[in-house]
């Protein structure tokens, strides 16, 4: 644990000697005193006058333009004698604190023993109100300098118990650099070190050039300040009662006049004042009064280039090594010994005044002291930057996404989603009779297949009683012999529900219904393909063409599904409906499902024309999309070959799957190609599903929910390009995430059949990640 010592100087007595008391205690608990020890100086005399006479040669003598206040006569260089005069000086401070006085030995002893103790970890104070002590070069004392001291001043009136070291708010150094009167001085160049130095090291710096009372006040009392530097002119009075400060050419100001400001600027954080000018004691000891924490002046005049040298090495060891602010200027004191060969005592004239109560603060206290303020302003930019690169992000990928160029990509992630779903069983209440090419050569190659047949194979299952046929066989024309019994056999059994096509592109008239039958009783065989040619959507219903011949509202596979589950049995044998069935425009209730028409700009569905009641088609398998129930052959049927009881109350589905025969076939998300016979059994299945075993139905989130959710995604991207500097750790936490939205998109799919925006999110989460490393490079540089 850091000392510190403070020798309490009064004034002399009547025998010229100066009382002093030794203090010695814990940085950390100043008021608690572990050693204290009273004594007496020798008498200075020989100090004083040696130390007065360099003085007045100095005055005397001109050493460069100096940055004083009262313009100076500038005289030729005649250092010899003043180099004398300090090598005298120097002996004397030597003489004075070695005396062997049995009065100041006590003191002294102690004094080293803790400095030797406490080697580098010490601070030394010499607190007295006789300001003139603080001239003397203490430095010089060959204890001091062996033991590297760097003492510092302050005044015995200060009030130890004031409180110091308010939090200022800002996240960065704040200085206030006041560039005063520069006739014959370049003070631009302490702005230039500044710069260099501290301006790119966490520090923002604001400059007052030349400048009046009236603003600098203003500064002092709106802005919060860690650091006022002033280079310039300046003076002090002789018994350095007062100090001045040259604002311009025209005014300067004293301290006690920028007292109530001074104040304000102290009690809101300022901890360091710098006077990188002349005869700065007075300046000192006005300031001190209101309690600064530390300040750094020039004891005398001094040189304009020793003034820039001295802070230029300041700057290095302070902003730039982190050295504490004694350490600072002891190092930038030993770097212009060299310049005391041009510029005598030019060392000398560095002093640091400081706070009991507050050890001199560093230049990393400095930003700790703003550190949790510091860290509120850099989330906030952070945040900010995250939002605004998100916000951005998430509309561009909107925009794109409405262009129609996401749709590809969206759709293929659709795919993928859908193969992670589960198989499910066969579907124990479909049956699917179809005519293979084996039964087309039994039948001698009797294709399309007559009248007489089908109404053969119909009378074969009502034997058995299906509660629904769905007849996926075209018959708008008469095929061979039985067609008029094929038409009372379907005016006698309303289960049988046929097949009707509106006119297309590949079908420019149509599949007509067959005649002598309701409008309303056939369903509509109509698919609808995507871009890519494969089909994802399941068309309910949709108005017919007032020129179509086929004039049903509903599809096949709704009219089959919706007959299966009004025709239920009732306990007393009636099959009288309890279903509740609800048709809005957009809205069907069926029972407890909802069912909602596809619209515009929902999901990946920005530039697919949508028409009639459309809702995502969720096919039952993915190994085998054609095992989606049991499945016999038309000759079985007429062979009577099928259990009874795998036609009793089904779906009977019956068609064609001879591919010979100019069958059609659907592309699948699954890479699989179907008959139309095992599409039709897939969309019936999706609807009696989803009913009745409460499978949901899979639907997109409205536009304000994917920008929603895609706008989630790019912050998290961006905050995780924020928190994570590391390319590498970037990289795993981006692969990770994407893995996170992959199985989430999954998941939502599997459980609440909702298709949530995965290629736009993934997208943007890497957008935002990509813009915050690129803000966050140049914030760095």
């Amino acid at each position: 644990m850091s000392k510190l010592v403070i020798l309490e100087i009064r004034d002399a007595d009547n025998e010229q000697r100066y009382p002093v008391t030794l203090r010695i205690c814990d940085s950390i608990n100043y008021q608690n005193f572990q050693s204290t020890v009273s004594g007496k100086f020798p008498p200075a005399k020989d100090l004083i006058e040696n130390y007065d006479n360099l003085k007045r040669n100095r005055m005397d003598d001109g050493f460069g333009s100096y940055r004083k206040l009262e313009k100076l006569k500038k005289a030729q260089v005649t250092n010899v004698s003043v180099k004398e005069l300090a090598k005298g000086v120097e002996i004397s401070v030597n003489n004075w604190l070695n005396f062997p006085d049995s009065d100041f030995q006590e003191v002294r002893d102690l004094l080293l023993k803790v400095l030797s103790a406490h080697k580098n970890d010490v601070r030394v104070i010499i607190e007295t109100d006789n300001i003139s002590l603080w001239s003397f070069p203490w430095h010089l004392w060959n204890k001091f300098q062996e033991l590297e001291v760097e003492p510092s001043f302050a005044l015995l009136t200060t009030n130890i118990n004031s409180k110091l070291s308010q939090n200022n708010y800002k996240n960065k150094i704040r200085v206030l650099v006041i560039l005063g009167d520069s006739s014959d001085i370049n003070v631009e160049a302490d702005l230039k070190l500044l710069k260099e130095s501290i301006a790119h090291n966490d520090a923002e710096i604001t400059t007052l050039t030349a400048t009046n009372s009236s603003k600098l006040d203003d500064e002092l009392w709106n802005q919060n300040w860690d650091i006022l530097f002033f280079a310039g002119h300046s003076s002090s009075e002789d018994d350095y009662s007062q100090g001045k400060l040259a604002l311009s050419e025209t005014e300067s100001i004293a301290i006690k006049d920028l007292k109530y400001g001074l104040e304000n600027a102290i009690k809101h954080g300022l901890k360091l004042a710098i006077f990188n000018s002349c005869d700065g004691m007075g300046l000192v000891k006005e300031l001190a009064s209101l309690e600064i924490p530390a300040i750094i002046a020039m004891r005398e005049r001094v040189p304009d280039e020793v003034a820039q040298k001295f802070l230029e090495h300041f700057l290095n060891a302070f902003a730039r090594e982190k050295k504490s602010l004694r350490d600072s200027v002891m190092q930038a004191r030993k770097k212009l010994h060299v310049m005391d060969i041009q510029y005598p005592c030019a060392s000398w004239l560095p002093m640091i005044y400081e706070h009991r109560a507050v050890e001199p603060p560093t230049w990393d206290e400095l930003l700790k002291g703003n550190e949790e303020e510091r860290q509120r302003v850099s989330i906030w930019r952070n945040l900010r930057a995250v939002l605004v690169a998100s916000v951005l992000v998430t509309g561009a990928v909107m925009g794109v996404r409405w262009l129609g160029l996401l749709e590809p990509l969206e759709k293929k992630a659709f795919d993928e989603l859908t193969q992670i779903m589960p198989d499910k069983a066969l579907d124990s209440r479909l049956l699917i009779v179809e005519a293979t090419t084996d039964d087309f050569k039994k039948l001698n190659n009797e294709y399309p297949l007559q009248d007489k047949t089908i109404v053969r194979v119909l009378e074969k299952l009502n034997k058995h009683q299906p509660r629904t046929i769905g007849l996926d066989i075209y018959r708008d024309i008469p095929q061979g012999q039985g067609r008029d019994d094929l038409i009372k056999y379907l005016q006698k059994h309303n289960h049988i529900i046929p097949i009707c096509m509106f006119p297309s592109e590949k079908l420019p008239e149509g599949i007509l219904q067959i005649p002598n039958l309701p409008d309303n009783r056939p369903g509509f065989g109509d698919i609808i393909e995507d871009s890519d040619r494969v089909i994802r959507r399941h068309l309910l219903a949709m108005k017919p063409y007032p020129s179509s011949q086929c004039k049903t509202f509903f599809s096949l596979s709704f009219q089959l599904a919706l007959h299966y589950l009004q025709s239920q049995p009732n306990s007393n044998g009636t099959r009288i409906s309890k279903l509740p069935v609800e048709f809005r425009e957009n809205y069907w209730k069926i029972g407890k499902t909802d069912f909602k028409n596809l619209e515009i700009d929902r999901g990946f569905y920005q530039k697919e024309k949508l028409g009639g009641f459309q809702i995502i088609l969720n096919y039952r398998s993915r190994r085998s999309l054609i095992d989606i129930a049991e499945r016999v052959t038309l000759m079985q049927i007429l062979n009577e070959q099928v259990n009874p009881s795998d036609i009793k109350e089904k779906i009977v589905l019956i068609g064609v799957t001879d591919p010979t025969r100019n069958n059609a076939n659907y592309n699948t998300p699954y890479n699989q190609e179907i008959p139309s016979l095992m599409f039709l059994a897939q969309r019936v299945s999706q609807i009696i599903t989803a009913i009745e075993d409460g499978i949901p139905l899979m639907w997109f989130l409205p536009q304000w929910g994917d920008t929603v959710l895609i706008l989630l995604w790019s912050v998290v991207g961006g905050f995780c390009a924020i928190g994570l500097q590391s390319r590498l750790h970037l990289g795993l936490a981006q692969g990770a995430l994407l893995s996170i939205l992959y199985g989430s998109c999954g998941f939502s799919l599997l459980t609440l059949g909702c298709v949530l925006p995965l290629v736009p999110s993934g997208l943007a989460l890497l957008g935002a990640s990509g813009c915050l490393i690129v803000y966050n490079a140049r914030k760095d540089s």
